[in-house]
């Protein structure tokens, strides 16, 4: 049995007439008929009582009309499903992001990715960047969000962009979460609270590259594996920390941010993805990236 099967039926049903029907099909009355027939034939059941003068749905007819429907409808669904994955606007997409990411664009990006594709299923999950890329590689993620540059063979990326790094320190009494800009090198004397390299290794090589420009080697006394936790002790007043700007917004309590008067180095956001053939999805979500950083402070820094 064929779709085309299910649809002659359906039209001989609602029409109770074969020529109605036909005409509806486009198509010649004996050629329907003997379609019709051959139905029946291959369900085993007699779907219509006909005479001269009208035709019928048999009993067993009524209850094949209405499942008839049902597996027409879905496979109409799946079909327009299928167009629209094609299309890019339909679908499944595995995303995945480093913690920072999440205080400035990313939100914005997939704010507007799914405003524009309200079909698409996104998933999210919160990975160390070599995570990401083992990931990307086992097409378990379609795309991620990384803070190191990727340049290897079988990825790609964009630079979405890249922001200073600030110092965050603990709040006196009453202090407000934004002070005015600070010279590294007044910091010397302070312990560092650092990510474990293993996790950050490019903000990590960063912080110690600004603290050897700024005179001085940081002494780290504290490591914490996410930022929140970072922050909490900087708050608690067990040391100092470079972050990325975009974590301001997360306003911890007890925590003061200050701008350097001299930029360390910055931090990049790429959006990485596999080379394969073409991927709608993901061009999809790349292509509003694009226009979302564009939009932001992004590329400007």
């Amino acid at each position: 049995m064929e779709l085309r099967h299910l649809r002659y039926f359906i039209a001989v049903a609602e029409e109770l007439h074969f020529g109605r029907a036909a005409r509806r099909l486009r198509l010649a009355q004996p050629p329907l008929s003997q379609q019709i027939r051959s139905l029946e034939e291959k369900l085993g059941l007699r779907l219509f009582h006909r005479t001269s003068r009208k035709v019928e749905l048999t009993p067993e007819g009524s209850a094949f009309l209405e499942r008839a429907r049902l597996v027409l409808s879905h496979a109409d669904g799946a079909f327009e499903f299928g167009r629209a994955a094609s299309r890019g606007e339909a679908g499944r997409l595995t995303i995945g992001f480093v913690t920072s990411a999440v205080y400035n664009l990313v939100p914005d990006i997939l704010r507007e990715f799914h405003r524009v594709r309200p079909k698409v299923q996104i998933r999210c999950f919160e990975m160390n960047p070599e995570e990401q890329l083992i990931a990307l590689r086992h097409h378990k993620l379609d795309v991620a969000f990384v803070r190191t540059p990727v340049r290897e063979e079988g990825l790609e990326s964009m630079l979405l962009a890249h922001e200073p790094l600030v110092l965050a320190r603990s709040a006196g009494e009453g202090e407000e979460a934004a002070g005015g800009p600070v010279r590294l090198a007044d910091f010397k004397a302070e312990e560092f609270i650092m990510l474990p390299r293993t996790l950050a290794p490019l903000y990590h090589d960063l912080v110690v590259t600004a603290c050897q420009r700024a005179g001085f080697q940081p002494r780290f006394n504290q490591e914490a594996g996410e930022w929140q936790t970072a922050l909490a002790l900087v708050a608690a007043g067990l040391g100092v920390m470079l972050v990325p700007e975009s974590l301001r917004q997360w306003r911890r309590p007890g925590v003061v941010y200050h701008a350097l008067r001299t930029r360390t180095g910055e931090l990049s956001l790429e959006l990485v993805w596999r080379q394969a053939g073409p991927q709608p999805l993901v061009e999809a979500f790349a292509a509003t990236a694009k226009v979302v950083a564009a939009g932001t402070r992004g590329l400007s820094g």
